[in-house]
């Protein structure tokens, strides 16, 4: 049985099609001496005429109206079949997952999220938020966002940058109580903090920090609280750049900063790379804003 190369059908069918081999080297993105070249080897595997060419048209013999009335549904079955691929590099589709904690995925991740769909409307997100570390093998996640050490395997990661945390409280609370102007001051007010981990530098060089009127490790809530006038918060600058940019916060001792922690963008050892791992993974490389 003669096989019969796709790229020569495709190209007798675009000359079929338009009745011209000028029109169909334009809607195929070649050349018109290439189409030729084409469409005649075509017709010497078949040893018959598919086309009668003049200087003004080109028609089809009837050998050639067979062969187009066969081929014209098998190759719009088969450019179907193609589109249905999920996945490919120039229409990446399907669903990622990634996991970060529940304040990175609110303050960081969750406007990166925002425009990546708005580019990239085929790619579903999944997010996990979880305060522990996720293995990404164990759960099916294909990028993490970590601060502190990327985590123990062969894994990928690439450093995004590094989070600093300051002193934040209301506009309200400053004008009741003042605003600290030295780190021995923040003894004098209501402090939202969490407490240190073991191992972990205290915020205070040398001591202890001054006891917590409400102590968390949920920045989320400690930001809230700092909100509704309760005191001064230490929080990560990027969950409080939006407060502070509508003047909900304001910053104190801004000439402290504390924790340059690293942080970084963690995947699976895949390859290749699904398209839709990696668009996102470089997305977010771009995107993320952590200072």
């Amino acid at each position: 049985m003669t096989s019969l190369p796709l790229d020569a059908l495709a190209a007798f069918q675009a000359v079929a099609q338009s009745r011209s081999f000028t029109r169909a080297a334009e809607a195929l993105g070649t050349d018109k001496s290439r189409v030729s070249r084409v469409v005649r080897a075509l017709e010497d595997t078949l040893g018959t005429a598919l086309l009668v060419r003049s200087t003004r048209s080109v028609t089809l013999t009837a050998e050639g109206e067979a062969l187009f009335v066969k081929v014209s549904p098998l190759l719009a079955g088969l450019e179907a079949a193609l589109s249905a691929v999920p996945d490919r590099p120039s229409l990446p589709s399907g669903e990622v997952c990634v996991t970060t904690t529940p304040d990175l995925g609110r303050g960081l991740l969750a406007p990166a999220l925002a425009s990546f769909r708005q580019r990239y409307p085929a790619v579903l997100v999944r997010v996990v938020l979880a305060n522990e570390v996720v293995d990404l093998m164990d759960r099916g996640v294909d990028l993490a966002l970590r601060v502190g050490q990327p985590g123990a395997g062969s894994f990928i990661a690439r450093k995004v940058g590094d989070l600093e945390a300051g002193f934040f409280a209301s506009p309200g609370y400053l004008s009741r109580r003042g605003t600290p102007t030295t780190m021995e001051a923040l003894s004098e007010h209501e402090g939202l903090w969490p407490a240190p981990k073991k191992g972990q530098r205290s915020f205070a060089p040398g001591k202890a920090p001054p006891p917590a009127a409400v102590q968390c490790a949920d920045f989320s809530l400690l930001a809230e609280l700092a909100r509704l006038g309760a005191g001064v918060a230490l929080l990560p600058t990027f969950l409080a750049a939006r407060d502070v940019a509508s003047g909900v916060l304001t910053r104190v001792l801004p000439q402290v900063s504390l924790a340059n922690a690293p942080l970084y963008l963690v995947s699976r050892p895949v390859k290749p790379v699904p398209p839709r791992v990696k668009v996102l993974r470089e997305w977010l490389l771009q995107h993320l804003r952590p200072a």
